[in-house]
């Protein structure tokens, strides 16, 4: 199961928008537990909440010690939080769309679930090419 929570002061969130991400992330969510690695398979749901550039400066500082905005934290419990405005200039800066971001933000953040890391260049760019690969899968109409 994933709970969605649009708490993005800064940016309007449709409904339709909240119901396209609640299906493909639903459908991430299951195949990555089917797959059955990492500590998504432990997780009976997720939550994920979107954030404006504000809020997710605090969190990030909070729990990370970096207090700027970025493009999604996850927590080991199965919570991700979405920055909502990085997704809007990432999308600007890849000629993308923001919904494109924005999924693909709610993907990473269950491959990090998943066992996935980005820390080394080569962790990272595995980690890329398998969320474009779930994007196409979970999200066809954004890929």
């Amino acid at each position: 199961m994933v709970e969605i929570y649009s708490a993005c002061k800064s940016r309007g969130i449709s409904d339709e928008f909240l119901k396209q991400l609640q299906s493909g992330w639903t459908a991430v969510f299951f195949l990555l537990r089917r797959i059955g690695v990492g500590q998504i398979t432990k997780l009976d749901g997720i939550e994920i909440t979107l954030l404006d550039d504000d809020e997710m400066a605090r969190l990030h500082g909070e729990f990370l010690n970096d207090a700027t905005a970025t493009d999604v934290i996850t927590f080991d419990h199965g919570e991700l939080l979405i920055g909502v405005e990085v997704a809007a200039r990432q999308a600007d800066e890849f000629q993308s769309l923001v919904e494109r971001e924005i999924a693909l933000y709610g993907i990473h953040g269950m491959l990090h679930l998943s066992g996935f890391d980005d820390k080394s260049s080569v962790e990272a760019k595995k980690m890329s090419n398998r969320q474009e690969e779930v994007l196409r899968v979970c999200f066809p109409h954004w890929d």
